[in-house]
């Protein structure tokens, strides 16, 4: 397989993220891990993120050619590291409205994605999503929206130990069905350039649908980002493959 195609395997757009965090027990967090991963700590706290964002511009190699509609997702995550150290994302949800997403992100990457209408919007400085789920044993709603400030307003600015623990993540793990281990994928992108919200709420299923408590109060900490361009690998069992091929 052509380095090309293991590194740069997909190309997008991640455009009007907008990020909600609580912190939480680090029990229940470890305890729906699988055995290979560990919950990443932040001075001791583990936390749950709630994510929206637009995804534009989607390229798959080699047929790079074929025009992929855009689409919103709304994703459930927490922050992990493997037994090497290596710091990512666990994702417990990923909603979409785009069912071919859906489905090869399941077959390729072990994710959970699940096939859901979803929806946002952004008016000035208000960006709001909507989402909703429904199938057995896997149904979940949410609403979730924010204000912010123009980024222009540099004491808005996230760029905090803190910020940068939840932010600047470029892997995510997942378990394939049938799979014994946890395979992980990396992502290439700029820095986020994120602004804090202002005001922020969420009401939903998205946790409860994980066996985890809804939050009772307002996020702890919010950001917005206007986006920037995004390279995928493959996962890490077609990197397995190739290497094998290699030594052929």
């Amino acid at each position: 397989m052509p380095d090309q195609f293991l590194h740069s395997f997909m190309d997008q757009c991640w455009e009007d993220l907008l990020l909600l965090h609580w912190p939480v027990d680090e029990t229940p967090i470890k305890k729906s891990l699988p055995d290979d991963l560990e919950v990443d700590l932040f001075e001791g706290q583990a936390w749950l993120s709630v994510v929206g964002f637009k995804l534009t511009g989607l390229k798959i190699y080699p047929i790079r050619w074929l025009s992929w509609p855009d689409f919103w997702e709304i994703n459930l995550r927490t922050y992990v590291r493997d037994k090497s150290g290596n710091k990512g994302i666990w994702f417990y949800s990923l909603d979409s409205s785009d069912l071919f997403a859906v489905s090869g992100a399941r077959m390729l990457y072990g994710l959970p994605y699940n096939y859901a209408r979803t929806q946002g919007s952004l008016e000035k400085n208000k960006i709001s999503f909507l989402s909703s789920r429904n199938f057995p044993h896997r149904s979940a709603n949410a609403k979730f929206e924010a204000t912010f400030q123009s980024a222009k307003k540099k004491s808005n600015h996230a760029h905090s130990p803190l910020d940068n623990f939840l932010l600047e993540r470029y892997r995510f793990w997942s378990r394939r069905k049938f799979s014994d281990a946890s395979g992980s994928a990396q992502v290439k992108h700029i820095s986020y350039n994120a602004d804090y919200t202002i005001h922020a709420e969420y009401k939903g299923e998205l946790f409860s649908s994980q066996g985890f408590d809804e939050p009772m109060s307002e996020p702890v900490l919010g950001h917005y980002c206007k986006g920037f361009p995004v390279q995928a690998s493959v996962p890490s069992w077609m990197f397995s493959i190739a290497d094998q091929a290699n030594h052929r």
